[in-house]
């Protein structure tokens, strides 16, 4: 009889615990996002954005290929106090020039696929996010 009193609540925690995102597919579609800005392609971007329209500037943009690889970017990655959001920090060299870009993105859910929200994402402060959460990984960094 006591094992299944411990049984049950160690059950319950295990599966409550268990989201089925991986830091990798948050920071895969920081990737897209960033991948679709440096190449100006409309189309991905809108695939990617959480609410349709709100991000219109390479809409008649030519559109080329800037070369940025998934490698090239570290992903600092946050989980917000929802289970549906998370801030992504990403730091990497402009693949269309000699500076270094870092952005700051929200990534949230919306019908089981992961989405930027651009109008939130311009208002990120990354060092408020660093004092505030607490970060759950951060790939390609080196230390």
């Amino acid at each position: 009889m006591k094992k299944t009193y411990l049984v049950l609540p160690l059950s319950l925690l295990l599966l409550g615990g268990c989201s089925g995102t991986e830091p990798e597919d948050i920071a895969k579609v920081a990737y897209d996002w960033e991948k679709a800005y440096f190449d100006s392609d409309y189309n991905q971007q809108q695939k990617l954005v959480y609410e349709k329209g709100s991000y219109e500037v390479d809409k008649t943009a030519k559109q080329k290929d800037s070369g940025l690889k998934y490698g090239d970017i570290k992903y600092e990655i946050y989980p917000t106090n929802e289970s549906d959001q998370y801030y992504v920090l990403t730091t990497f060299r402009n693949p269309n020039g000699e500076n270094t870009v870092e952005n700051e993105l929200l990534i949230r859910e919306k019908e089981e696929e992961w989405k930027i929200d651009v109008d939130k994402s311009m208002k990120i402060d990354r060092e408020e996010i660093k004092d505030k959460y607490e970060l759950e990984t951060c790939i390609h960094c080196k230390d």
